[in-house]
């Protein structure tokens, strides 16, 4: 593996001391390895804090799911139940009105 993958796991302390020491020696010795450590251990103390954040979910938000999709199919049907009453009058005025 080249150090470059292997940057991640030194940031987050995975490595072995063996491969620990591959890292530090080309870290030594590059500027670019170095900003690019500097990224992912920024990365990390990111990722950590959101990790730690608490997520509040709303009281109601399961009621309030439940009522959205229950209006949404209501509304649903209705609006198919009226296409086919106004489909049915239509034709029966086409009728009607001797058109067709």
């Amino acid at each position: 593996m080249n150090i470059e993958e292997l940057l991640p796991a030194y940031a987050a302390g995975e490595l072995s001391e063996e491969e620990s020491e591959r890292v530090e020696v080309a870290l030594a010795e590059s500027q670019r390895l170095r900003i690019e450590l500097s990224r992912y251990e920024r990365l990390f103390v990111l990722l950590s804090a959101a990790a730690a954040e608490e997520v509040r979910v709303p009281a109601d938000l399961r009621t309030r799911i439940t009522l959205q999709l229950t209006l949404s199919a209501y509304l649903d049907a209705a609006a198919e139940l009226l296409g086919g009453i106004l489909g049915a009058y239509g034709r029966a005025l086409v009728y009607f009105l001797r058109l067709a």
